[in-house]
């Protein structure tokens, strides 16, 4: 506690970051699992709107044509 004329004492350094240690067959088992997951979406995965939309089919409803 610093009086009126003392400057205040510095503010205490934060501690060091914790160090995070990755286990490289880990990695490498989620990246395979990741490529799994990816090739099973196929084609599927690839559209871009709900399965709602191009998936199923149409009902007529709506414009069928660009600018119609």
């Amino acid at each position: 506690m610093g009086g009126f004329f003392t400057p205040d004492p510095p503010p205490p350094s934060p501690p060091p970051p914790p160090v995070i240690v990755t286990d490289p067959e880990a990695e490498a088992a989620q990246a395979r699992q990741d490529a799994i997951a990816r090739n099973r979406r196929g084609l599927a995965g690839t559209i871009a709107t709900s399965e709602t939309g191009l998936l199923q089919p149409s009902q007529g409803v709506g414009k069928s044509l660009l600018g119609e």
